[in-house]
C-alpha cells in the first residue's frame, strides 16, 4: 500500500513537472498595453492587427526598446524624430494621435514625405492638424462629429458607401465609422476616395440633432494630398482600424488594402507610438501563443497515459522488467559474437547426482549425531513416492 502512495505521488510530481515545462515552451515575452490606438494593444480598443498584417509582410520596424536593469525590464518608446526614416523605402503610420507634435518633428516627416514617403493619418478629434501644419500640409481634420442618417445602431455609426476606385477600395463597397469626424482639402492637390451620405451633417453644436445652420453632407472621410514626391494618405476615422470593428462590414478588407497600399514596394512600415499624452505604460509579459508543437503535446499525452497506467496497476513495472531481460539477453547474445572465444564464460556443468549411500555417507560426516537408519528409511520412502506419482501419471 505504501508503495502504491510512493508512485502515486511520483506520477503526480512527474506530471506537473511535465505540464510545467509544455507551459513554458508554449510562452514567450509579449509586449502588451491597453492605450486606445495602440498596435501593442490586443484588445478591442487596439490595432494590433495592423501589426500583425505588416509583421506577416516582413515589413514591421520596431519603434520601442527593451531595456533591463537587474530584475526590472521597462520598454522605451523610440521618439518620432529618431526613426531611421528613408523616403524611398518607408512608410509611417500615426494613428490616433493625442500628444503635440513639435516643429522638429513637423520639419522631419514633410521632409519625408515630399523626398517620396507615405504617410498614413488615421485622426479625427486629436492632435493630426498639428502635425499637417508643421509639415506644411494643406488638409485639415475638421475636429466636428459627423451624424448621418445612413447609420447602423445610431448615427455616430455612419455607414460609408459613397467610394471611389482604388487599391484601398478593392473589394470594399460599405465601411462601418465609429464617431468619424470629416476632412478639409484642398482639391487642388488632395483627391477623395471615400465620403459620407448626403444625409449626414457636422453636429457642431454638439446636441446630437440636425439644427439648422450645421453644414450639410457628403463629407469626405478617407482622401489622398500629394505632397512633394509623396503622398499623406487621411482617415478621419482611427475607430475604423481597431480591431473590435475589424468585422463589422468591410472594415476588415479595407485595412488589409489599407496596409498593403502603403507597404507596396517599401521595405518597412513604422508606426508612431510616442504621441499618447496618457499615462499607459507598455509592459513585457509572458502570454500562452500556443507555438508547442505537435509532437511535444502528443508527447504530454502518452506521458500522462503511462503515468495513470503505472499508478494505478502493474502493468508498466511489468513491461519495465520484461523489456530490461529482454535487452539483457540481446547484448548477451551480440557479446558472444564479438567478444574472442577466450574471454567467453565457461558454462559451468550441472551437479552430478549422488546415489542414496553417498548422501548417507554425506550427511554422516556433516552430522555425525543422525541416525543413519532413519536417513535410509527416508530416503526408500521418497524414492517409493517418486514411483507411485511416475505410475499415476502414465
Amino acid at each position: 500500500m505504501r508503495s502504491r502512495i510512493r508512485r502515486g505521488f511520483g506520477a503526480i510530481a512527474s506530471m506537473a513537472m511535465a505540464i510545467t515545462l509544455l507551459a513554458v515552451s508554449m510562452t514567450a515575452p509579449v509586449v502588451s498595453s491597453t492605450a486606445d490606438f495602440s498596435i501593442f494593444n490586443s484588445g478591442w480598443n487596439g490595432t494590433s492587427n495592423l501589426a500583425v498584417l505588416t509583421y506577416q509582410a516582413g515589413k514591421f520596424a520596431p519603434t520601442f526598446r527593451v531595456e533591463s536593469s537587474g530584475t526590472d525590464i521597462t520598454v522605451a518608446q523610440t521618439e518620432l524624430t529618431d526613426f531611421d526614416l528613408g523616403p524611398a523605402t518607408d512608410s509611417l503610420v500615426v494613428i490616433g494621435p493625442t500628444k503635440q507634435f513639435t516643429a522638429a518633428e513637423g520639419e522631419l516627416v514633410g521632409d519625408f514625405v515630399r523626398n517620396g514617403g507615405i504617410l498614413l493619418l488615421a485622426d479625427d478629434f486629436g492632435t493630426g492638424n498639428g502635425l499637417l501644419a508643421e509639415m506644411g500640409a494643406t488638409s485639415r481634420f475638421s475636429g466636428h462629429l459627423v451624424m448621418d442618417l445612413a447609420f447602423e445602431k445610431q448615427p455616430e455609426f455612419p455607414v460609408c458607401f459613397d467610394l471611389e476606385q482604388d487599391p484601398m477600395t478593392k473589394n470594399v463597397s460599405t465601411l462601418l465609422l465609429n464617431y468619424p469626424s470629416s476632412l478639409v482639402l484642398n482639391t487642388s492637390v488632395s483627391e477623395v476616395v471615400g465620403r459620407t451620405s448626403i444625409a449626414s451633417w457636422l453636429d457642431t453644436s454638439g446636441n446630437r440633432l440636425q439644427e439648422p445652420g450645421e453644414q450639410r453632407g457628403p463629407f469626405p472621410v478617407l482622401a489622398r494630398e500629394r505632397l512633394g514626391l509623396g503622398a499623406i494618405i487621411l482617415l478621419s476615422d482611427p475607430s475604423l482600424l481597431i480591431n473590435g470593428m475589424s468585422g463589422n462590414l468591410d472594415n476588415g478588407v479595407f485595412a488589409t488594402n489599407l496596409m498593403n497600399s502603403i507597404s507596396q514596394e517599401r521595405s518597412s512600415v513604422y508606426f508612431d507610438e510616442s504621441h499618447r499624452d496618457f499615462f499607459d505604460p507598455v509592459a513585457v509579459t509572458l502570454q500562452i501563443t500556443g507555438e508547442a508543437s505537435t509532437e511535444a503535446k502528443a508527447m504530454l499525452v502518452i506521458l500522462a497515459f503511462l503515468l495513470a497506467l503505472w499508478m494505478t496497476t502493474d502493468l508498466v513495472d511489468r513491461g519495465l522488467s520484461w523489456t530490461i531481460r529482454r535487452l539483457r539477453f540481446e547484448i548477451t547474445r551480440l557479446l558472444s559474437f564479438i567478444l574472442p572465444r577466450s574471454w567467453r564464460r565457461k558454462a559451468v556443468p550441472p551437479p552430478k547426482a549422488l546415489s542414496d549411500e553417498e548422501m548417507v555417507r554425506l550427511l554422516a560426516e556433516m552430522h555425525p549425531d543422525w541416525r543413519h537408519g532413519l536417513v535410509r528409511y527416508l530416503l526408500r520412502e521418497r524414492e517409493r513416492h517418486r514411483a507411485k506419482l511416475e505410475r499415476k501419471g502414465s
